[in-house]
């Protein structure tokens, strides 16, 4: 698992995250492919729910919201858990 993947999945665990805070969390400029490869690589879901909002010049935007499905909280622990070892590799 690499350091980006535990700390998402870290982040995660904790509850909801937005788009943005993916990247900083990551640590990454594309945090959604990061997303997609905890997807694939883990077999995880990590839906992400549309919100919508207003940018700081007012205009509407909507913005993702990436979670846990409810199915991936034990996954994603046990993975977090077998990285601590040095496993999940």
């Amino acid at each position: 698992m690499t350091p980006r993947h535990h700390r998402l999945l870290l982040a995660l665990l904790a509850g909801p995250i937005n788009r943005e805070s993916v990247d900083t969390i990551a640590g990454a400029s594309n945090g959604p492919d990061e997303v997609l490869k905890l997807r694939r690589k883990y077999g995880l879901l990590v839906p992400c729910v549309r919100r919508g909002a207003l940018d700081r010049d007012g205009h509407k935007v909507e913005f993702g919201i990436y979670s846990l499905a409810g199915t991936d909280h034990a996954r994603a622990a046990e993975l977090v858990r077998a990285a601590g070892r040095g496993g999940a590799r």
